[in-house]
């Protein structure tokens, strides 16, 4: 599938003038008491990440301070300086720090989310500046935040090393032997200690072979048309392994699918999680914020845009660079 984000880049990108900009507007902020959210928004949801790259080193070249560092100085903590440090963070960079922030927090949700929608590659490179940033590993970490939870811990350090979408081979025998095994799961109420063969299966195939044995369970006997996800969240005891994988196995059919239902839940729940917007709204938008958006529409018939703007209007200058991120 063909996927596209909101933000193109400026074809008359010129990496120092818009330096220049960026520092006249934050020097005002400072002497004249003038907000500088407006100008921020307006340059850096048009410019892609490389090029926001580009104005972080030529605005240290040219005035001994990094551009974030200078932002951190002048805009007040919050959801609008969180944003900001996403758009000029690396990508990646930004998944370790989040993932990171999740396991010392605690925040399952968070640390699912991460490792169930990044391609292997993109896994890869997160590894690598994990350890090198936090001299440690995700893997060790991990290992340490959930020390007395076999089953969780167990899957997350599965689909840390799963292939992930790198392969699209299909075998038809291990198809029938892997729905045997979650039709006996089934009966077992998802208990992993019973039946811990399931998360081999889980994380250990690419993603099409995954999709051929859920296409195969739920076309199992008596015609029973129930997906996995909706059998693990009736029968599992165990809340957050259940959600791990529901969260899993939804990333592999349609990952921009689940991205428009975690907004949905972001943005609808009592308290909004601000986080997940920024984290899914900047990370996606130069891969296929375009179709989580459509996916949005279809899923709950209304704009995402106008979404986040209803529920985060308060906070006028967040609101207002997500709903230009997302309409770019």
């Amino acid at each position: 599938m063909v996927t596209s984000g909101t933000i193109g880049g400026d074809s008359n990108f010129d990496a120092e003038v818009d330096a220049c900009k960026l520092r006249i507007a934050l020097r005002e902020a400072i002497e004249k008491d003038v907000g500088v959210e407006n100008a921020l928004a307006q340059l850096l949801v048009t410019r892609t990440n490389c090029q926001r790259q580009e104005i972080e080193g030529k605005y240290k070249e040219l005035f001994n301070i990094g551009l974030c560092e200078h932002v951190e100085e002048v805009v007040q903590k919050g959801n609008f300086l969180d944003s900001v440090k996403a758009l000029l963070l690396k990508p990646r960079v930004y998944d370790a720090d989040c993932l990171h922030e999740a396991i010392i927090d605690g925040n399952d949700s968070t640390i699912c989310e991460i490792l169930t929608t990044r391609t292997c590659l993109e896994m890869e490179e997160i590894r690598a500046i994990y350890e090198k940033e936090y001299e440690s590993t995700i893997a060790s970490d991990l290992d340490d935040y959930l020390e007395s939870t076999a089953s969780q811990k167990d899957f997350y350090l599965k689909i840390l090393d799963s292939p992930r979408n790198t392969t699209t081979n299909v075998d038809g025998e291990v198809t029938a032997s892997a729905l045997d095994t979650f039709i006996k799961a089934e009966q077992c109420l998802w208990d992993m200690t019973k039946c811990p063969d399931v998360l081999d299966i889980l994380a250990g195939h690419n993603f099409t072979q995954i999709r051929a044995i859920l296409r195969e369970f739920q076309r199992r006997k008596d015609g029973n048309m129930e997906m996995l996800e909706s059998s693990l969240k009736k029968h599992c005891s165990d809340d957050v392994l259940s959600m791990c994988i529901v969260m899993w196995v939804k990333a592999i059919r349609n990952v921009t699918q689940l991205f428009s239902e975690l907004l949905y839940l972001s943005v609808t729940s009592l308290a909004a999680d601000s986080a997940r917007v920024i984290r899914i709204v900047v990370g996606r938008s130069e891969i296929d914020l375009t179709q989580i958006k459509s996916h949005y529409m279809m899923q709950y018939n209304k704009q995402l845009q106008l979404a986040v703007q209803q529920k985060c209007g308060n906070d006028l200058s967040y609101s207002n660079i997500i709903a230009l991120i997302i309409k770019n």
